[in-house]
């Protein structure tokens, strides 16, 4: 099996050549289902993975049993970023030996809240990237902007995101 920092090469390259043979596989539906349970909360339902739960902090309404919407969201792409950087990384055979990727936004409450027009998405998104690799500053520099601008979740957000490197 070919593998760089645990990931499974011989997985990707199967696919990678499947969709080279068959382009009209190329697109993947993927699902969710949502089910009221009570006030603000919801749970969420993917595949046959565990259900989570999904609520709002007092403030907006819930009980503050679980992360809202927007915190799953930006742990989304956060956590999307941080997958592709690391198959990118290790693609490029760079040995990880340590990656933590923290994201911030804003959300103006106003909007949300029908107390203001404007833009009810997150605003100011930032990427903060710490990297402990084998890898030169430029080599991780250049693979983190290629991996923001590859990110599935991040490429949905319409909003930019900056991203920030640290050493």
């Amino acid at each position: 099996m070919i593998s760089m920092n645990h990931i499974n090469f011989d997985a990707v390259n199967q696919t990678v050549e499947q969709l080279k043979e068959h382009p009209e596989f190329k697109m993947r539906k993927w699902n969710a289902t949502v089910k009221w349970k009570n006030g603000v909360q919801n749970r969420v339902s993917i595949r046959e993975f565990d259900s989570y739960l999904v609520d709002e902090p007092e403030t907006l309404g819930g009980t503050d049993q679980a992360p809202n919407p927007v915190e799953y969201l930006i742990g989304a792409a956060a956590s999307c970023f941080a997958i592709t950087f690391q198959v990118m990384a290790s693609q490029e055979g760079i040995t990880l030996k340590d990656v933590e990727v923290q994201i911030e936004a804003d959300l103006n409450a106003a909007v949300f809240l029908g107390l203001e027009d404007g833009n009810g998405g997150i605003l100011n998104p930032k990427i903060i990237l710490k990297a402990e690799t084998d890898g030169s500053m430029e080599q991780i520099k250049a693979i983190a902007e290629t991996a923001l601008s590859k990110s599935p979740v991040i490429a949905s957000l319409t909003e930019k995101v900056q991203l920030q490197i640290e050493e």
